[in-house]
C-alpha cells in the first residue's frame, strides 16, 4: 500500500509577518487543503497518510480547529500517521490532549523512535518540547521509513547508515539518505505546497511528487536598482498591484538614497500587502572632497551616524527631500 506524506499544515498559525488580512487567508487555506490531502489520498487509492509535523500551531490552536482536524482525518478510509513537530510539540495540556481522534488515527508521543501500530514499516520521533532533540536511531530488523520534522545537525550525525532505512523530515535538510517534505501551507516567499507518495513495499524507490492546488496570495518581486525616485518607485508599485488578493511585495536589489520606502514617508500601499525588505541594499554616495555645498555636508554626515542600515538610508532621504524642497522654494 502507498503512503502519501504531508507536512506543515499550521492550522490556526497567526503568520504575524505577513499581517492581518494575509493572514486570515492563510488560515482559511489550511482547512481547506487539509480536506483536499484527503481527497487526493482517496483518489490515488493511497492506504496511509503520515503528517510529518505542524499539523496544528500549539500556541494559536482553538478547540474548533483541533475538532475539525480530527474529523477531516477521520474521514480518511485508510490509517492517520501524526508526527508532531515543532509547532505542535505533544505533551502537556497541548491541543493533541483535549481531543478524542478518531480510531484510525495514530500520533506518536514519544522522543525516542518507535514504530507505528498500524503500520510497521514507518517509525517516527515526536517533538515533546519546543527545545531540540535529537534521538537516537535503534537498529531494526527489515527496511523501514524513520520520520521527524526538522532535523538538525544533532540528528544528521545520528542517522543510520543502513542502507534500507529512509529518512523523512521538513525543512531545508537535503542529502542523499533524506527525504525532505515541504510545508503545505508556507510563507510565500519559501516553496512548498505540494505532497510525496512513497511505496510501501520498497520505501527507496524515487518519490513521486503530488501538486496540490496553489495557495492564495502572491508573491511579487521588485529589483529597485534602476529606480532613482520615490516616484519612479510609486509607479512600480502602483502596476504590481492591479491583480486582487493578499500580496507580499519583495524589493530587492540596490536602493538609491534619495528613495524614500513604502511605510516610510514613500509610496502608500493598499491594506492586505506586506513589504519584505530583507533583501535590499542601502546605496551610499560619496560626496566629491571639494564639494562644500550643504548636501555634500549633509551626506556625510549621514555617513557618520551609527544605527542601522534602513534607518540611515531613510533618514538620508528625508533629509534629500527637504534639501530639495527648500532649493526649488528658494
Amino acid at each position: 500500500m502507498d503512503l502519501m506524506i504531508v507536512a506543515g499544515v499550521h492550522l490556526d498559525r497567526a503568520w504575524s509577518q505577513l499581517g492581518g488580512p494575509y493572514g486570515v487567508t492563510l488560515r482559511q487555506w489550511s482547512r481547506e487543503v487539509l480536506a483536499r490531502v484527503v481527497d487526493e489520498a482517496h483518489r490515488r487509492n493511497v492506504g496511509t497518510l503520515v503528517i510529518a509535523g505542524d499539523l496544528l500551531d500549539r500556541a494559536t490552536a482553538v478547540p474548533a480547529t483541533v475538532d475539525y482536524a480530527a474529523k477531516v482525518l477521520g474521514a480518511f478510509r485508510g490509517d492517520i500517521l501524526i508526527a508532531p513537530g515543532r509547532s505542535d510539540w505533544i505533551g502537556g495540556p497541548g491541543p493533541y490532549g483535549f481531543q478524542d481522534w478518531s480510531p484510525n488515527t495514530y500520533i506518536w508521543s514519544a522522543a525516542e523512535y518507535e514504530p507505528s501500530p498500524t503500520v510497521p514499516l514507518v517509525w517516527a520521533s515526536a517533538w515533546t518540547s519546543p527545545v531540540g532533540y535529537s534521538p537516537r536511531v535503534p537498529d531494526a530488523a527489515g527496511p523501514r521509513m524513520l520520520v521527524r520534522a526538522e532535523m538538525g545537525e544533532a540528528d544528521l550525525h545520528r542517522l543510520s547508515t543502513r542502507h534500507d532505512d529512509l529518512h523523512v523530515t521538513t525543512g531545508t535538510v537535503m542529502t542523499e539518505k533524506i527525504l525532505t517534505i515541504p510545508d503545505l501551507v508556507h510563507d510565500p516567499r519559501a516553496a512548498g505546497g505540494y505532497a510525496l507518495i512513497v511505496d510501501g513495499d520498497d520505501p527507496n524507490r524515487p518519490a513521486e511528487r503530488v501538486d496540490l492546488p496553489a495557495q492564495p496570495g502572491r508573491l511579487v518581486e521588485i529589483d529597485v536598482t534602476r529606480l532613482q525616485t520615490t516616484d519612479a518607485l510609486a509607479a512600480s508599485i502602483d502596476s504590481a498591484l492591479k491583480a486582487e488578493g493578499p500580496l507580499l511585495l519583495r524589493l530587492t536589489g540596490t536602493l538609491a538614497p534619495p528613495v524614500l520606502l513604502p511605510g516610510f514617508g514613500g509610496p502608500e500601499l493598499p491594506p492586505g500587502v506586506v513589504v519584505d525588505l530583507d533583501p535590499l541594499i542601502y546605496g551610499r554616495t560619496t560626496p566629491d572632497s571639494s564639494d562644500r555645498g550643504a548636501r555634500a555636508e549633509f551626506l556625510r554626515a549621514m555617513a557618520d551616524i551609527r544605527t542601522n542600515e534602513l534607518e540611515r538610508h531613510q533618514s538620508t532621504a528625508l533629509g534629500l527631500a527637504a534639501l530639495d524642497a527648500n532649493t526649488q522654494g528658494a
